[in-house]
C-alpha cells in the first residue's frame, strides 16, 4: 500500500507532465505561427516584426542589430531589409556619426503596419483570457517566466 507523501509525488509528476506538454505544446503553436504567418497576403513575418519593434523603440538601428532581435543571419536580415524598404516600411541612410555604417529607421507606413499587428495581438490576447481570474493569469505568467529561465539556462 502507497503512503500520502507517494500519492502526492505521483500527483506532482503528473501536473509536471501535464505543464511540461502544454508547453510543448504552445512551442509547436509559435512554429506553426512562425511557418504561417509570412504566407498571408500582406502579412508581416515575425522576424520582420521583431526588427520594427526594434526600430520602433530605438528609432533606428543597424543590420547587425536587427539580425541580433531577429535571431536572422546577416544574410537573412539584408534579404529582408531590401523586402522591408521595397514595401516601403524601412528606409536605410549612412549614419551621421560613422559614414561607414548603415542605419534602418521605421518609415510611417511601418509605423502603421506595426500597430495595426500589435492591435491584433492586444484583441487576441484580451479574448484569449478574458474569462480568467486574475490571479490565473498572474499564476500564468510567473510560470512562463520561470520556463524562460529554465530554456535559459539550459
Amino acid at each position: 500500500m502507497t503512503n500520502a507523501r507517494e500519492q502526492a509525488g505521483a500527483a506532482d509528476d503528473d501536473v509536471a507532465e501535464e505543464l511540461r506538454a502544454a508547453f510543448g505544446d504552445l512551442l509547436r503553436a509559435d512554429r506553426r505561427l512562425r511557418s504561417r504567418d509570412p504566407k498571408r497576403p500582406g502579412a508581416l513575418s515575425y522576424a520582420q516584426v521583431r526588427a520594427l519593434v526594434l526600430l520602433d523603440a530605438d528609432e533606428e538601428a543597424t543590420a547587425g542589430q536587427l539580425a541580433k532581435a531577429a535571431d536572422l543571419t546577416p544574410a537573412s536580415v539584408t534579404a529582408m531589409l531590401d523586402q522591408l524598404e521595397q514595401e516601403g516600411m524601412v528606409q536605410r541612410r549612412r549614419s551621421d556619426e560613422d559614414r561607414r555604417l548603415v542605419v534602418v529607421s521605421l518609415t510611417p507606413r511601418g509605423s502603421k503596419l506595426l500597430e495595426q499587428k500589435r492591435a491584433t495581438w492586444r484583441r487576441c490576447w484580451q479574448e484569449a483570457v478574458s474569462d480568467l481570474p486574475e490571479r490565473d493569469i498572474v499564476a500564468a505568467a510567473a510560470v512562463m517566466r520561470r520556463m524562460a529561465r529554465m530554456i535559459d539556462a539550459f
